[in-house]
C-alpha cells in the first residue's frame, strides 16, 4: 500500500495476477467468461492516508445450466451443489447449481445455511465455531484462477454472483470498475455462418471479435439483503402498499439524552418513515420493562414521525428488555388489520432478552418463539443489532428471529448508532423502494459503464454521498444471462471481462478522485 495519489487502472498489467482463461464450446451455443474480481485493499496506486485500510470480500455463485450436469460442472468447481429455484440447498437434479462460496464449503460444509451480514458469521442452530473470520475472506488479488470457469453455456442459462464487501481498520469511500478483456470470435462453423449470413453480419475475420459480448445481457446492483437476487420493485406508489411495524428498544441500555443510542435509533427510524409510500401503514411498537404500542398502523406518517423526533418526551430509555412483548404487540397489530399486503416488523435491540411477557422464565427462548409465531403467520421478521457483541447470545438471538429469504437471514449488524441510517436504508430498499442497479445492459454496455469507476454510496437515501463503515457487510450482485433467443450466431464465441473494487480511507480524503480514472497503459 502507497501513499500517492496515483489512479488506478483496470489495465492488462493491472489484472495479469487475477484473470483466469476460460473457454467455451457447445452444440447450440457457447460461452466462454473469466471474471477477475479484485479487492484492491493493497493495489499499488491506492491512496491511504493514515492508519490502514483493509478490503476483503466473500461471495456466492449460482448457475441455472440445465439438468444433468453436475459431474460436468464439479469439474472446475469440486464443492458444486444443486439448489433449487429460491437457491435452498437440494439433492434434487434441478438443474440450478451453486457453484462455489467464500468462506468455503470444504472448511465450513454447512456454510450454506450461515448468516452474511453480521461481523462475524454465526449458525445460529449449532452455535458451532466462532464464526468466520477474518483471514477466511478473500483478498480478491490473490485469487489465482477466474471465478467465472463456465464450459458449454447456451441460450437461456443464467449466472450470477452475489459478493460481499468487508472494510477493516477505517471506513472508506469504494468503486466498482470493469473492462472487457476479450470477445474472441474463435473461428467459424457452419450453422455460425448460416446464422450470421441471415443476420447481415459480417464472416470474414474468423480471429476477429464475436457477437458475445453484445448478446449476453447482465446487470450490477446493490444486493442489500444479499439474497443472489434483484429487488426490482418495491411497495411503490401504485402498488397496494406494505405494512411495516417499527419495534425499538427502549431499556436502560439504550441510553437517554443527546447522541445516545436511543437517539441514533430515532432518528435512523423517522429517516425510514420519511422514505414511506402514500399506500405504506407504519406503525411504532417500544419495548423495555414492558411493551407499548405507541401507534398503530396509520396512512398519516407524521403521528410515527412525531413520536421519532430528537429528543422527543413519548420514547425514553430505563429498564430491562422484554423483546418478546416488542414482537408479539407488532405482530398482533398486523394481524388484527390484515389488508393482503406484505407486512414486516423491523426489530431494534442493543442486548438480549431479559424479562418476558410470555410465561415461563426462559427469556431469549420466549423472544425467539415470539418471532417463529410471527413469521409463522407470514410476516417478515427483520432485525438489527446495534452494539451487540459477536457471538453473544443477543446477536446469535437477533440472528435466529429473524426471518431468512433465499437462504439469506434478514439480520442487520452495526457497531454504532452512526451506522443506523445506512442500515435502515438497505431495508428500505428491500421492501420500498426497490434495489438500486448500478449499471444493466449487456455485457459490453455493462462492462463500458463500469470502465471509468463507478463511486458507491453506502446510503442512496442521503442526498450525500456517505462512507462505507469498516466492519459492516455490505452485497452486491452481479448476474448475466444468454436469452433464449440467442441462435448460433455466438457459436465457438467467448467471452473475458474483469471486474475490481477499490477503496480510499474516508478520514482526509474527499471521494472525489476517482481510483480507475486512467485509461488502459
Amino acid at each position: 500500500m502507497t501513499d500517492d495519489n496515483t489512479p488506478i487502472g483496470l489495465s492488462r498489467r493491472h489484472i495479469l495476477g487475477g484473470i483466469g482463461a476460460i473457454g467455451v464450446a457447445s452444440a447450440g451455443a457457447g460461452l466462454g467468461t473469466t471474471a477477475f474480481f479484485s479487492d484492491t485493499e493493497s493495489f499499488e496506486n491506492n491512496t491511504i492516508t493514515a492508519g490502514e485500510l483493509d478490503l476483503k470480500m466473500d461471495y456466492r455463485m449460482t448457475y441455472r445450466g440445465g439438468r444433468g450436469r453436475l459431474a460436468e460442472i464439479q469439474n472446475n468447481y469440486p464443492n458444486a451443489t444443486f439448489v433449487d429455484e429460491d437457491m435452498e440447498p437440494t439433492d434434487e437434479d434441478t438443474g440450478v447449481y451453486l457453484l462455489d462460496q467464500v468462506p468455503s464449503l470444504d472448511r465450513y460444509p454447512t456454510a450454506d445455511g450461515w448468516v452474511r451480514g453480521a461481523n462475524s458469521i454465526f449458525n445460529p442452530e449449532t452455535g458451532e465455531g466462532e464464526g468466520f473470520r477474518r483471514e477466511d475472506l478473500v483478498d480478491a488479488g490473490d485469487l489465482d484462477e477466474a471465478l467465472i470457469r463456465l464450459d458449454d453455456v447456451k441460450p437461456g442459462d443464467y449466472g450470477e454472483v452475489t459478493f460481499s464487501t468487508h472494510l477493516y481498520d477505517n471506513p472508506g469511500y469504494m468503486w466498482i470498475s470493469g473492462a472487457l478483456t476479450a470477445n474472441d470470435q474463435n473461428g467459424y462453423n457452419d450453422p455460425e455462418m448460416a446464422a450470421l449470413d441471415e443476420l447481415g453480419l459480417p464472416t470474414d475475420d474468423p480471429a476477429g471479435e464475436g457477437q458475445l459480448a453484445d448478446a449476453i445481457q447482465a446487470k450490477v446492483w446493490y444486493d442489500d439483503n444479499c439474497d443472489n437476487i434483484h429487488q426490482a420493485d418495491g411497495s411503490g406508489e401504485d402498488s397496494g402498499g406494505v405494512d411495516v411495524m417499527l419495534s425499538i428498544d427502549t431499556s436502560g441500555s439504550m441510553g437517554s439524552g443527546s447522541g445516545s443510542k436511543m437517539e441514533d435509533a430515532k432518528a435512523a427510524a423517522l429517516n425510514f418513515v420519511d422514505n414511506l409510500g402514500p399506500n405504506d401503514r407504519i406503525g411504532l411498537v417500544t419495548f423495555d420493562s414492558s411493551g407499548s404500542l405507541v401507534q398503530g398502523l396509520t396512512l398519516d406518517h407524521s403521528l410515527v414521525a412525531d413520536d421519532l423526533q430528537p429528543g422527543s418526551a413519548g420514547i425514553t430509555a430505563g429498564g430491562r428488555t422484554m423483546m418478546d412483548a416488542g414482537v408479539d404487540l407488532a405482530a398482533n397489530e398486523l394481524t388484527a388489520n390484515d389488508r393482503g399486503v406484505d407486512q414486516v416488523i423491523i426489530l431494534l435491540g442493543d442486548g438480549q432478552p431479559n424479562e418476558s411477557a410470555r410465561p415461563g422464565n426462559d427469556d431469549v427462548q420466549n423472544a425467539i418463539d415470539a418471532a417463529a409465531d410471527a413469521k409463522n403467520a407470514g410476516i417478515t421478521v427483520f432485525t438489527i443489532g446495534l452494539d451487540v457483541s459477536s457471538g453473544s447470545t443477543a446477536q446469535n438471538t437477533l440472528i435466529t428471529m429473524a426471518s431468512t429469504d433465499n437462504g439469506t437471514t434478514l439480520y442487520y449488524d452495526t457497531p454504532t448508532g452512526a451506522d443506523l441510517d445506512a442500515i435502515y436504508a438497505q431495508i428500505s430498499s428491500v421492501i420500498l423502494t426497490g434495489e438500486a442497479v448500478i449499471a444493466e445492459g449487456s455485457l459490453r454496455d455493462v462492462l463500458t459503464e463500469l470502465s471509468a469507476g463507478i463511486p458507491l454510496d453506502a446510503n442512496l437515501d442521503d442526498e450525500n454521498r456517505v462512507c462505507f463503515t469498516n466492519s459492516v457487510t455490505r452485497c452486491f450482485g452481479f448476474e448475466w444471462e444468454l436469452p433464449f433467443e440467442v441462435g448460433n450466431e455466438v457459436q465457438s464465441d467467448s467471452v473475458a471481462f474483469a471486474v475490481g473494487f477499490a477503496a480510499e480511507q474516508c478520514r482526509h480524503n474527499d471521494g472525489e478522485t476517482n481510483p480507475f480514472a486512467v485509461a488502459d497503459d
